[in-house]
């Protein structure tokens, strides 16, 4: 993926992640996410860091795992993970200060036009009460399974 030059004018760029990014990464999942699990910790239980942790090593194994910089600052991270059959791990996580700006949606629409060439559907999970959900239904994915706390989404490519 290649940002815009409007977004690299305004300091924005990607870069692999790396090891030395766990402790931003830590910090920007608590940002994006605790909120939601604090609302509702009959479903998602008490908030831990350690689960974030695993998560942050889990993604280092998958296909894509970026982070977006303003300027020097750590401000989000994506991933994706491409598989035989299908892409799925899709995830988006950005602070306040990079939200609203359109990366979100060039990110998604790079995941799909990687799901059209390839002939692949695109699985995510979202949490629930993350207004984010309308971002993936808006371009195209649909519900496909309520798991606990999450929904599952779908986005199936044209010639799949």
């Amino acid at each position: 993926m290649v940002l815009p030059s409007r977004l690299t004018q305004q300091g924005f760029s990607i870069k692999n992640v790396n090891a030395d990014d766990l402790p931003s990464y830590i910090q920007i999942i608590r940002a994006c996410a605790k909120k939601y699990v604090d609302e509702n910790p009959a479903i998602y239980g008490k908030w831990n860091d350690e689960n974030v942790v695993n998560e942050f090593n889990d993604k280092t194994g998958r296909s894509f795992f970026w982070k977006l910089l303003l300027y020097r600052e750590t401000v989000g991270f994506l991933a994706y993970d491409i598989k035989d059959d299908k892409i799925d791990g899709v995830s988006i996580n950005f602070i306040e200060k990079a939200r609203n700006n359109g990366i979100g949606s060039l990110y998604m629409k790079h995941v799909i036009t990687l799901a059209e060439e390839q002939g692949k559907p695109v699985f995510l999970e979202v949490m629930a009460a993350n207004p984010a959900v309308h971002l993936y239904m808006r371009l195209g994915f649909k519900h496909h399974e309520d798991l606990p706390g999450f929904h599952q989404m779908v986005y199936s490519p044209a010639n799949s």
